[in-house]
């Protein structure tokens, strides 16, 4: 695809597809374990530390909305995997195992974005992702 055919599309049009196709793959790996992007960032945000739930749904609140993320602990505590103890959520037993067995999974999706952008382009996209994203109003949360 020529330069040409790119910029026929705006920047935002790249990026809806970008992380539309990122939801996707993630989406596709993780199908086959019961849960999907959105239970894997839950997931792997407790296993860095436990955390109220006000926390976790506000970290993920750039990804979804309060009440999608909500549910998202919601089905992960049905399934014994999050539990709340002492004012904060942590991963149960079976939670981190799931968890541990999932980070594979994840990271060969990571494998497969490092391969399409090598080392030197993914930081330099990056990088132009965090100068546009400071160039712009923070929208309304």
């Amino acid at each position: 695809m020529g330069d040409e055919d790119i910029l026929r599309r705006p920047i935002g049009w790249w990026l809806k597809e970008a992380d539309a196709r990122l939801d996707a793959a993630l989406d596709s790996s993780l199908s086959g374990h019961g849960v999907d992007r959105r239970g894997w960032q839950v997931l792997a945000t407790l296993a860095r530390s436990s955390s109220p739930r006000a926390a976790v749904v506000a970290s993920l609140a750039p990804f979804d909305e309060p009440a999608v993320v909500e549910d998202v602990i919601d089905e992960l505590e049905r399934r014994g995997w999050v539990e709340e103890a002492s004012g904060a959520l942590r991963l149960t037993p079976a939670g981190a195992r799931e968890q541990a067995a999932l980070a594979p999974v994840v990271e060969r999706v990571r494998h497969q974005v490092a391969a399409a952008l090598p080392e030197d382009d993914y930081l330099t996209l990056v990088r132009l992702l965090a100068r546009l994203v400071a160039g712009l109003p923070q929208p309304p949360r």
